[in-house]
């Protein structure tokens, strides 16, 4: 009887363990199966779209840090006869903006004749080919070089530290990508990581609803109120003092990077003003403008191309430059993609192989071997049917982040790594991640100490052990974001009374979504109960066919109503 009970109590042990990611009085975060009833419905594979059919005319090459511009001789009978000539032409591409959107405008040098090969003064040039009056070809390059004060600096650096080898840092983030939607959708990519020894943090949670707040917290340690009072996003010139961890690290010594491939909703300029003075050393919106007024094709709602290269591939090549380049050398870049992945949870399918493809090459580079390499996302999707689904409602607050360490900082630093292991299976939120890149700064330079995240006090770096029976709380989660909260039970139909008044009330404010809207069918509602508390999660549709997303929380014996914690408008 004694053996029969113990294995009962293991079956029970390891269902529970499957059932849940993380499981404490605390947090219960259940686990779910990519590819589950509720996504099955939802999932397709779609194929890579070619920007263009051509081979690609011009490329810029570096050598003894110099930049150059070439024509491919190989590829010019793709675009005339031998019997024709073309004239082909360079511009440098400038950032020049207004007074009141000073991060937003390019203008471009007169455009200078060239045929063959020649040396850049300045990073980024657009190039146009005639055959005759006709336009025949253009694009946009930028490069790479080691400018006099950056090197000034590296070496300062290198000088007057009695540190270890700094460790370098490199963030690659897509957009809107959960981390179980990413093993839908990017199962060969994925497949790379784990082979490669990348860690995967189970109980990533994100802070906040969109992306300025979540991505700010990454680098500041800000929550979404404490960003619009010290860092004034609306007003010229305030984001410049907002106390952003690049600049700690470009003062230090270290060669700073920062680039998106969507322009025009870029965090920092979408309804905000954004930078008075470039962030980073190397800062890559004026290079992505140019690149959008070659013109898009649209795939998927999003601008995919622009011109003959696709705008995610931009991204990926200046990244692979940016750690390459500096791969000897102190560096923080942070690299973010949205165009295939933000408005459509199918759409990263598109670039399995080619990011892959990147992150073989970040390793033939050598950049696994010398960086912290963080694959991240600030959220999971936020748009289509998926949002309808308890699923769904999971995956939006799970985005992906994935770590990789270099062999020699695992060596040197063994219960660092020990600890980062130990956090990839507990509650973590973006304030740990702000809160290792002090750490990683701390270690790498002198005269820098690390101070609270303003936001989260409790928060740790992911190289310190964070509690187990950690709460939402503790991790800066607020409540209608938090994931611990149990699983709902998606068979569950019976609101009380009081719980369905509670509902259309709230939806029928004016000051709630205008115009004001009647309710017409609760479509389907869920509970799952989290220490003396019961969440209901409800989906409604109104008479004007908008469909709403509620939160509520109640007591849970009796269960009655306490409040509505969130009401999101799906369409």
């Amino acid at each position: 009887m004694i053996w029969l009970f113990i294995t009962f109590w293991c079956i029970l042990e390891i269902k529970a363990n499957n059932e849940f990611m993380i499981n404490n009085p605390h947090c219960r975060m259940p686990n779910f199966s990519a590819f589950s009833e509720e996504t099955n419905r939802i999932f397709m594979s779609l194929p890579y779209v070619n920007c263009t059919d051509l081979s690609i005319l011009t490329y810029t090459s570096v050598k003894n840090n110099t930049a150059y511009l070439h024509i491919n001789e190989d590829y010019i009978n793709q675009y005339y006869s031998p019997n024709d000539s073309i004239d082909c032409c360079y511009s440098y591409v400038r950032r020049k903006g207004t007074e009141d959107y000073p991060d937003i405008g390019i203008s471009l040098s007169t455009c200078q004749m060239f045929n063959s090969t020649i040396p850049l003064e300045e990073d980024t040039v657009k190039v146009q080919c005639y055959l005759g009056a006709d336009k025949i070809y253009q694009n946009v390059h930028t490069t790479l070089v080691i400018s006099e004060s950056v090197a000034a600096k590296m070496e300062n650096l290198t000088n007057n530290s009695d540190k270890k080898k700094p460790l370098s840092v490199l963030f690659i983030v897509i957009d809107s990508v959960a981390r179980l939607n990413f093993e839908r959708t990017m199962p060969i990519s994925k497949e790379f990581l784990i082979e490669n020894n990348f860690t995967e943090f189970l109980g990533y949670n994100k802070i906040d609803d969109n992306t300025f707040p979540n991505f700010n917290a990454l680098i500041t340690g800000l929550n979404l109120k404490q960003s619009n009072i010290i860092c004034k996003p609306e007003v010229v010139g305030e984001l410049d003092k907002c106390p952003m961890i690049w600049y700690d690290y470009r003062k230090h010594g270290y060669a700073t990077a920062y680039a998106e491939d969507w322009a025009s909703i870029s965090t920092y300029n979408y309804v905000k003003k954004g930078f008075k003075e470039p962030p980073t050393d190397y800062y890559f919106k004026p290079y992505m403008e140019a690149a959008r007024s070659l013109g898009t094709i649209q795939v998927d709602t999003m601008p995919h191309c622009s011109g003959p290269e696709s705008q995610g591939e931009r991204i990926l090549n200046v990244a692979r430059d940016f750690a390459a380049t500096f791969k000897d050398k102190p560096s923080f870049g942070i690299f973010w993609m949205n165009t295939f992945s933000h408005n459509y949870i199918n759409s990263p399918t598109r670039m399995d192989l080619r990011f892959k493809d990147f992150l073989q090459g970040l390793k033939s580079d050598g950049i696994l071997d010398e960086s912290m390499v963080v694959l991240l996302a600030d959220h999971g999707i936020r748009f289509g049917e998926i949002r309808q689904t308890i699923q769904g409602w999971y995956e939006e607050r799970l985005p992906m982040n994935f770590i990789s360490l270099p062999s020699w900082f695992k060596e040197e630093n063994p219960t660092k790594y020990e600890n980062l292991l130990i956090n990839s299976h507990r509650l973590t939120s973006t304030y740990d991640l702000y809160m290792t890149l002090q750490d990683v700064l701390s270690s790498s330079v002198n005269n820098y100490n690390i101070s609270e995240s303003l936001a989260c006090p409790s928060c740790k770096s992911l190289f310190s052990v964070i509690p187990e029976n950690r709460s939402c709380l503790h991790a800066g989660v607020p409540e209608e974001w938090c994931t611990c909260i149990g699983k709902f039970n998606k068979n569950h139909n019976d609101l009380t009374p009081e719980l369905k008044r509670a509902v259309f009330k709230f939806i029928m404010q004016p000051n709630v979504f205008r115009p004001p809207t009647v309710i017409d069918t609760i479509l389907k509602s869920s509970i799952t109960y989290h220490q003396r508390r019961a969440y209901f999660l409800v989906f409604v549709k109104a008479t004007d066919f908008s469909t709403y997303q509620v939160l509520i929380r109640a007591t849970r014996r009796p269960i009655r109503f306490v409040k509505v914690v969130q009401i999101i408008k799906l369409w």
